[in-house]
């Protein structure tokens, strides 16, 4: 299958596009992986946007990235992406294996994506940051501090995914 040629064919609307790409991906090799995360790299938009769907998809279906495709994937948070790919990266992190050498790099990048005017993005953006203090407790007292201040001030969909990321937080 040509993945970049099914992936352009997504109209903005309909993902079956995204869904052809994502059953390819699922039975093929890891190099279809490690092709859709040099997809998301792209200056396409398209691209992008189509190959973090899959991304998320494989993910949520258990195909979950580790190790150096993991890796790749939070460093793509720094890049300039389409907010709806970056929206997918941010959904993509609960299902991911996050090494502690990438927990700094990660933490910064949510810190940046939680000031981005785009809600959902902010919300998901402080999910990752509730993860992130799962993962490394030292971060639980700045991470509840920004949680406090966000539900005083944000939208009702910020606070809702506050409140999930906080449950998850303390179990």
């Amino acid at each position: 299958m040509d993945m970049v040629a099914t992936l352009r064919r997504y109209d903005g609307k309909r993902i079956a596009p995204f869904r052809a790409v994502a059953e390819a991906v699922r039975v093929g090799p890891e190099s279809a992986v490690d092709e859709l995360i040099d997809l998301v790299g792209s200056d396409e938009m398209e691209l992008q946007v189509g190959a973090t769907w899959v991304l998320k998809h494989l993910a949520e279906q258990g195909r979950v990235p580790r190790g150096r495709n993991a890796a790749a994937l939070l460093r793509l948070l720094d890049r300039p992406l389409a907010p709806d790919a970056v929206l997918h990266l941010l959904q993509t992190i609960p299902y991911m294996e996050i090494d502690s050498a990438q927990h700094e790099a990660l933490r910064s990048a949510l810190l940046a994506l939680i000031g981005s005017r785009r809600t959902f993005i902010r919300a998901w953006a402080y999910n990752g940051l509730g993860i992130l203090a799962v993962h490394d407790p030292s971060l639980r007292a700045e991470v509840e501090r920004l949680f406090d201040r966000a539900t005083r001030t944000d939208t009702a969909a910020v606070k809702a995914r506050i409140r999930h990321a906080r449950a998850a937080m303390w179990r």
